[in-house]
């Protein structure tokens, strides 16, 4: 339910003013951050993708291409790259939220637990006096080591 502006039954009128001015103000912070080499190289390649998909003319990827390489911040490169992308398309520089605390307790414990299974494992597998004694190594080795590094990789991810 909605009040005559739109606004939630409970919200003051001011509140929509505040909002907007707090998103406009989180837009102007990551569009003033600088851009990098790599991301004004990145944005070439999408400009070079487009031209190849017919979606730019010539005198467009040159354009565009000599204001991505003269781009210094991130708003630069989001004018270079206007029409482009699809609607709620992330730039290539979008950050990911980092996880929270929680997946990475849960690595650190599930770590520690497992840790001296990998460890047994590996001593098997190096300093096993017979073929059975490698062959178990490698089986808990197979066990434990896969689930530990996907866990570090949900725990942790890369951008």
């Amino acid at each position: 339910m909605t009040t005559s502006h739109g606004a939630a039954p409970g919200a003051s009128p001011g509140d929509e003013d505040l909002q907007s001015a707090d998103a406009a103000r989180v837009e102007a912070v990551r569009d003033a951050r600088l851009a990098s080499d790599a991301e004004r190289e990145l944005v070439c390649e999408v400009l070079n993708g487009a031209f190849g998909e017919g979606r730019l003319t010539a005198a467009e990827l040159d354009d565009r291409t000599s204001r991505a390489l003269a781009a210094r911040t991130h708003g630069d490169l989001d004018d270079v790259l206007v029409g482009l992308a699809g609607p709620g398309a992330a730039m290539p520089w979008a950050t990911r939220p980092e996880r929270g605390i929680l997946p990475r307790l849960m690595f650190w414990v599930v770590g520690i637990l497992t840790s001296p299974f990998v460890f047994v494992g590996s001593m098997f597998l190096l300093f096993g006096s017979d073929g059975g004694d490698r062959i178990f190594g490698i089986v808990l080795m197979a066990l434990f080591l896969p689930g530990l590094v996907a866990l570090y990789r949900w725990a942790h991810p890369q951008r």
